[in-house]
């Protein structure tokens, strides 16, 4: 019995150490001093790199205002008939036969290839047969060249002695001009086809659209089967005409050959007709056939429409023998055209020219009147006709005419001045 007890306390004894041996590192048993670990928050063990940047807010650039576009401009001239009598052409001829003008138009040159554009009426069919003067004209081709290398882009040819060589001069004197490219010709056609064509004319992104007329052909007719050879002062045709050019360019000029001879100011045809023509929409006039300078002025229709128009622009040369017919005029005017499409003009003056020749046909020169001096005019052959010529005259004629036009001021379309 006895010995059973010891047996079972030695098993006991046995048993209790072997679970001594076998407990957990970590168990907390009764005198364990290590502390109690701590529970981790879920960012404790992330480092400095793992914070996500903080985003900065954006800071918005100043808008740089957009530079307003610049409008397209044109300058453009106009100077009135180049009237080449007979002691012109004359004077004009060379030892080989052929013709050199280029002198005579010398001292304005400048001014005319100083503009974008430049516009002359030529006043004779160039037909390339013997030249000849009044009473029916016929100029020599040379006159046409010069014309175009003193700066001429446009070369009218709608007037009055349009027809003083008949059907055959305006055929070959249209025929001429389609040998010099340089130039636009306007006012006389060898076809209806042409005759209809849109005259259109580009400089500096500007299409300028122009229609011409004449009152008449010095009582030589028309052909019938040939009404398109010169353009004839219609209303019909020039609201066709106009209506033509709507849509194809940015502005209308018209070109027409008009008035009395030797009148200074404007019949009331050419009053009421430069209405009807603003009235269609033409912002630009362009007239001559007195032989003298008329005035300049800004016009308005009814509704609104505006136009400037140069009622006569006078003679550019010619070999006259009134004191008046020896000042004519060049018209400066701006067209400008703004980024929305819209076409105004301004800078609009004019610069008195003189057409100077003395005794026996010789020396014959255009002169702007602000270089033209007394001694100059006491050499005039006019004086012989019609005296005194002097500058002192026709600086007094100019401002009578042209008024402020003659300041060079700033004459925009709205008619200010600054």
């Amino acid at each position: 019995m006895r010995r059973r007890a010891i047996m079972r306390l030695a098993a006991l004894l046995a048993a209790l150490c072997l679970l001594c041996g076998c407990a957990p590192a970590d168990l907390n048993v009764p005198g364990d001093q290590t502390p109690a670990v701590q529970e981790e928050t879920p960012h404790e063990h992330m480092v400095q790199d793992d914070v996500p940047p903080q985003e900065e807010p954006e800071i918005a650039e100043p808008e740089t205002p957009e530079e307003p576009e610049e409008p397209s401009r044109v300058s453009f001239v106009a100077v009135g008939d180049n009237l080449i009598h007979n002691t012109i052409f004359r004077a004009a001829k060379q030892a080989d036969g052929s013709y050199d003008f280029s002198s005579m138009y010398a001292p304005v040159q400048d001014l005319i290839e100083a503009a974008d554009l430049a516009y002359v009426n030529q006043e004779a069919p160039l037909s390339g047969e013997e030249p000849s003067g009044y009473p029916q004209f016929n100029s020599p081709q040379d006159v046409g060249r010069d014309l175009v290398a003193a700066g001429f882009d446009i070369v009218n040819q709608a007037n009055n002695h349009s027809m003083d060589r008949y059907a055959k001069g305006v055929l070959a004197t249209a025929a001429f001009w389609k040998t010099v490219p340089e130039a636009l010709m306007i006012g006389m056609y060898d076809s209806q086809e042409a005759r209809m064509e849109p005259k259109i004319i580009e400089k500096n992104g500007i299409r300028i659209g122009i229609v011409t007329y004449t009152y008449g052909t010095n009582g030589i007719p028309l052909p019938a089967d040939k009404p398109y050879l010169v353009p004839l002062i219609d209303r019909e045709a020039i609201a066709q005409d106009v209506a033509a050019l709507e849509g194809k360019c940015d502005i209308i000029m018209a070109s027409m050959h008009w008035g009395a001879e030797y009148r200074l100011t404007p019949t009331d045809e050419q009053r009421a007709l430069a209405q009807y023509l603003t009235s269609l929409g033409v912002k630009l006039i362009v007239g001559m056939h007195p032989h003298v300078i008329e005035p300049m002025e800004w016009i308005e229709d009814e509704s609104g429409n505006r136009a400037l128009c140069m009622y006569s622009l006078g003679n550019f040369i010619s070999s006259q023998q009134k004191r008046d017919t020896m000042l004519g005029a060049m018209m400066h005017v701006t067209i400008e055209k703004a980024a929305d499409g819209s076409v105004s003009l301004t800078d609009a003056f004019v610069t008195p020219l003189v057409t100077h020749y003395e005794k026996g046909g010789k020396n014959y020169q255009v002169i702007p009147l602000a270089d033209y001096t007394e001694e100059l005019a006491a050499k005039h052959a006019v004086n012989a006709y019609d005296k005194p010529v002097s500058a002192a005259y026709f600086s007094e004629l100019a401002q009578e005419v042209f008024g402020a036009f003659l300041t060079g001021a700033n004459h925009t379309e709205e008619g200010a001045v600054s």
